[in-house]
């Protein structure tokens, strides 16, 4: 999982409240459920040592906006009476979890929505294309692209007369497949899409696929169903969405574990446990992190620094590296905070799949003679 949709959140001084709540509109009394939802949340903040101004600045976006049909949760975090992340996701919590302390926490989320992959979604026919895109922080944004309309219907005789006919149908459709390719590219690129499926008319589509940068295409799938025509069930496209998505993180996560097994017993590649990991984070060594989906962490802690890779398990290491005021944070929170701005990516691996001793592992972009092992 690329994290840096996360890079915003930091730099903000303590006291940091997180909120990661439901604001689902999928039933008639939606919106009085999520008032509900929010002042019980409120009063538990409040309790944990929340600041009114903050509350009353999250009090400002929380359910006020409306997002994609279905399922919806919203993250946010605030401190100092600013809100400092606002998104709307797809993957909801049950009703909410929330947080106080010297970092946002974003790992709930994360661990709910498991193996993210950001992608673009075209549905496509001979005028344009129906495009969303889905980044890595979970966020919808819904487009359309409109190409030339006429001529892009070929006549249905064959005659001599109509061959001019004929090919001013098919250079109009290259043109507007071509303006549609580009959308594509430029989505991919600000969303960091892992995956694009081109969906829609048959012809139109592998014409947008052969458009598409070669370096695109290797990301590209053509979906078989979908349609953009008015009143289209795409329900099919959406579960054969789903399905792409889901094979390209189990890829994902085997390739992470072949690559962790096959270093294993070489402490030059991998190392494993709270210890060992906040070490390698301390050195910018981390290239994917690795959590167990079993693991819980939120009852561990570690004491940090204000500097995101500053992350040890006792307040002595901070000190001998010269934090003159370590404090103590969740284990999650301070993992997650040192990864995101040392560039690591995060992966959830399933228990059955391999364990990690303390529930989490990494695999490392260089080797330190100095790691504990």
């Amino acid at each position: 999982m690329d994290l840096s949709f996360l890079m915003p959140v930091y730099g903000f001084p303590a006291p940091i409240v997180s909120v990661y709540i439901n604001v689902s509109r999928d039933a008639e009394d939606a919106d009085h459920a999520i008032d509900v939802r929010w002042s019980k949340a409120r009063d538990e903040l409040a309790a944990q040592g929340a600041d009114t101004q903050t509350l009353s600045a999250l009090d400002t976006v929380i359910g006020r906006r409306r997002g994609p049909p279905g399922p919806c949760g919203q993250i946010a975090f605030a401190a100092h009476g600013e809100v400092t992340f606002d998104m709307l996701v797809s993957k909801p919590p049950q009703d909410y979890v929330i947080g106080v302390g010297p970092l946002p926490h974003p790992m709930p989320y994360l661990k709910h929505r498991g193996q993210h992959v950001p992608y673009v979604l075209a549905v496509v026919d001979s005028i344009g294309a129906d495009i969303t895109t889905v980044d890595a922080g979970g966020a919808h944004h819904e487009s359309q692209v409109e190409g030339e309309e006429h001529p892009t219907h070929k006549p249905r005789e064959g005659a001599e007369h109509h061959k001019q006919m004929q090919r001013a149908v098919e250079e109009q459709i290259k043109h507007n497949a071509e303006r549609v390719a580009r959308e594509i590219e430029r989505f991919a690129r600000t969303s960091h899409a892992e995956v694009i499926v081109i969906a829609g008319e048959v012809q139109v589509r592998g014409v947008v696929y052969d458009k598409l940068p070669e370096g695109l295409r290797g990301r590209a799938v053509k979906a078989e169903a979908g349609s953009r025509a008015a009143g289209a069930d795409n329900t099919a496209l959406h579960t054969e969405v789903g399905e792409r998505l889901d094979e390209h993180a189990g890829e994902q996560v085997r390739a992470v574990v072949n690559a962790y097994e096959r270093g294993r017993g070489n402490e030059e590649r991998v190392t494993e446990g709270l210890a060992a990991v906040s070490y390698a984070l301390q050195r910018g060594q981390v290239d994917t992190l690795l959590w167990s989906v079993a693991s819980g962490g939120e009852d561990r802690e570690v004491w940090i620094g204000p500097r995101p890779e500053q992350v040890a398990l006792t307040e002595k290491e901070l000190h001998d590296i010269g934090v003159a005021e370590p404090v103590r944070e969740r284990a999650d929170a301070a993992l997650i905070r040192a990864a995101t701005k040392t560039g690591a990516n995060l992966v959830f691996v399933p228990e059955e799949r391999t364990r990690f001793y303390e529930g989490i592992g990494a695999l490392l972009r260089f080797a330190d003679p100095t790691l504990p092992v």
